[in-house]
């Protein structure tokens, strides 16, 4: 590895260190919750149904939510500034990371896709 690919990942293991594996554990269930929540309301009526898991202790840190017409809903949601990761065939999942996506952020890529699947 290059000097400068061995100091980007003390950096990353330093912010690991820093927060504490309990605590990014815990924010990670706290996102997904989120999510999961969001997709009940205002995805659910929308037709987006939840695919993960609804324990903590029987998921990571992404949501799954399946929907009719996932691979164009997935493109219209890269398009809109949101990343999701498309399943064949009817699967978009939700990558949150703890140490990197907010509360915000989470609010504000679940609008973004219930008005996405508005505009379907």
């Amino acid at each position: 590895p290059s000097v400068l690919g061995i100091v980007a990942v003390q950096e990353g293991v330093n912010l690991v260190a820093e927060a504490g594996l309990d605590r990014i554990r815990a924010k990670a269930v706290d996102l997904t919750e989120y999510v999961i929540a969001l997709a009940d309301q205002p995805l659910a009526p929308l037709g987006a149904i939840l695919a993960s898991p609804r324990a903590a202790a029987e998921r990571g840190g992404h949501v799954t939510i399946r929907c009719a017409d996932a691979a164009a809903i997935t493109q219209r949601l890269v398009a809109a500034g949101v990343v999701p990761d498309f399943r064949n065939p009817d699967l978009i999942r939700l990558g949150l990371s703890p140490l990197t996506t907010s509360y915000v952020e989470t609010w504000t890529a679940i609008d973004i896709f219930a008005a996405t699947l508005s505009n379907s």
